[in-house]
């Protein structure tokens, strides 16, 4: 922990002209995002997520999720098949099972 000085404060005595700044926090979070990074290569490398998993991908955003989209519904109707999409909203999921249906 370190504790630095607010600036502009008139009177240094007092607990609230200080601001402590926790190392450890900012370390962590540090080499959260250097693991983070590595196992996302990692995932890259040995193609262990389809490339039709576009969530919590670096590189992957909501315009290629909508292409991709596209791309098959073009694919499909091209060839003469039916096709259907299900989609659903799991917000807040698994905070409203019901857990009594699970055995």
């Amino acid at each position: 922990m370190v504790v630095l000085n607010k600036p502009n404060k008139p009177n240094y005595s007092q607990a609230k002209a200080y601001q402590p700044i926790s190392l450890l926090e900012y370390t962590g979070k540090l080499m959260e995002k250097v693991i983070a990074k590595q196992v996302n290569v990692d995932i890259e490398v040995h193609k262990l997520i389809p490339m039709t998993q576009f969530g919590s991908r670096p590189h992957h955003n909501a315009v290629n999720t909508i292409t991709t989209l596209v791309y098959h519904i073009q694919a499909t109707h091209a060839t003469g098949c039916a096709g259907a999409l299900l989609l659903s909203d799991i917000l807040g999921f698994f905070n409203n099972i019901n857990t009594g249906h699970i055995t």
